[in-house]
Order: structure tokens, then sequence, then C-alpha cells
């Protein structure tokens, strides 16, 4: 994984976890309507624009952007992508568990759609709300097994070597049906507090201890659950993720979170105390 330090950012939106599948569906719909909003936004706001969108991982439910075939089968959603760049938003694409080809496969065609991506962690400081860390979430909250199973699909000659041997369709047929039946039986959605404090506690610790420093907000996707509480100093900011209740996260100059719902669905937090 890459650590990606930005120059520091006022205002900017996060969107996690869409899961899209079908590219005329009612929520690839939601969500290209959702980006033309954000887009309208910027150009009538004359003070407060958003500088960048964070797309926090799993925005597909399966993309392996190596591959033209899934280029051209979500060319509408990069399209939109690089208006938003065109119009001056910082555009992030920060590969989740379900996201392949991004980091290893760098292009000028994604160059033109994004204004860095990959398997990354970025952090920024924010004038009001101090250091900012944003990742998907999936090599933080997990367990130790899972981390050499990442380690693999995540690697370069793994992606190199399945992009040569695998045709873009089979791969989408493939992997999309592996995606649905991942999805049915991941044990985040019945995340235990426990568990999820004991990660959060290994990371706090492991880097502070190799950055003499700690984090003031920490905004992750993965685990789809709802949550903005502090733990342990640090304001931990997750979901909803978009595939349970439609919506985004948008953090303004003054340091001020706001989640923005999309439809009449609605989640309840997940309390940490």
């Amino acid at each position: 994984m890459r650590n990606l330090n930005i120059n520091p950012v006022k205002s900017f939106i996060v969107i996690s976890d869409v899961h899209l599948r079908d590219p005329k569906d009612a929520t690839t719909k939601l969500f290209l309507k959702t980006l033309d909003d954000i887009l309208m936004k910027n150009k009538n706001e004359e003070k407060d624009k958003t500088e960048a969108l964070f797309l926090l991982g799993d925005i597909f439910d399966f993309i392996a952007a190596s591959k033209n075939f899934f280029l051209e089968m979500w060319s509408e959603v990069f399209e939109k992508f690089k208006l938003l760049k065109d119009n001056g938003i910082q555009v992030y694409f920060v590969e989740g568990n379900h996201d392949f080809g991004f980091e290893h496969f760098r292009s000028q065609k994604l160059d033109s759609y994004f204004t860095d991506y990959g398997d990354i962690t970025i952090e920024f400081l924010h004038r009001r709300a101090g250091k900012m860390m944003l990742r998907h979430g999936d090599d933080l909250i997990c367990p130790e097994k899972y981390l050499k199973f990442r380690s693999i699909v995540k690697g370069k000659f793994f992606q190199k070597l399945t992009s040569f041997l695998i045709a873009g369709l089979f791969m989408h047929f493939l992997f999309s049906r592996y995606a649905k039946i991942s999805r049915a039986q991941d044990s985040y959605r019945k995340l235990q507090l426990s568990f999820l404090k004991t990660c959060l506690d290994k990371f706090y610790i492991n880097y502070k201890n190799q950055f003499q420093k700690t984090i003031s907000i920490l905004i992750i996707g993965h685990i789809h659950v709802y949550t903005e509480q502090y733990y342990k100093q640090t304001l931990l900011l997750v979901g909803p993720d978009w595939f349970s209740a439609p919506s985004y996260l948008y953090f303004n100059k003054e340091g001020v979170s706001e989640r923005i719902f999309l439809s009449d669905k609605t989640q309840e937090e997940y309390l940490l105390n």
C-alpha cells in the first residue's frame, strides 16, 4: 500500500462502498446524478467550493481497471469523474477490496479521470481539524490472516498475471459472482465491538511509534457501519456506506462534517462506548 501525502484541503466530499453492479440500474443512476449535483453546486458556489472528492473504495462491486472491458462498461461513470476533475475538483480513487487494476496499471487514460489513484492511504492537514487520514480500511479492520491474502491479490505479480491470462468478460462474470457471495457472507456485517477496538488500538500504536504523531480524524469505509465518535482522542468517521443507505460525507473548511442522505434509507449509529 502506498502512502500519499497531499497538500491541505479545506472542503471535501467522501463517498465509499457504492458497489456499482449494473451501469443501467437505479443505484448507478443515483450515483451519476449525485456527481452531477456536486459539480453544479460547485459551479454555483463562490466561496466554499468543494476542493476534493475522495472515492474511498468499493465504488464498484468488482472492477479490474487494467481491462478495457471494464473501462468501457463504466465509461459514463468515468467520464463524470473526468468532468469533475476538469472543472477543478481533485478526484482521488482509493482501491477497496473489490477494486483492482489501478495501482499497478497507471495510464494516461486513468490519469485523465483522477488526480491520483491506486492502493493508497491519503493524509493531509486540515487548517481547522488537524491531521486527516483517509483509507478504505480493509487492511485495518481485518483478521491477521486476511493481510497475507491481501498482499498476494493486491500485489503486482498476481494482478499482472491475472490481467494477462483472463479476458475481461470472463473476469466480470467470475469475480462479480464471487463479490456477491462475499458480500452475503462478510463478517463485518456482524462487526464485534471488541474486534473493532482491538484493530484500532493496534493501528494507533503502530502509527504513533512509526511517525511520532497522532491522527486527529480517521475516515474509513469497508466495515459497512455508521459512526461519528471519538476513540482514543481520534475522531472516527465511518459510513454509512452507500450500499446500505445512499449518502456521502461533506467536510467544510471550518472542520465541520455533515452526512448528506440521498434517499429515505438511513442507518443507526454504531456506538463505540
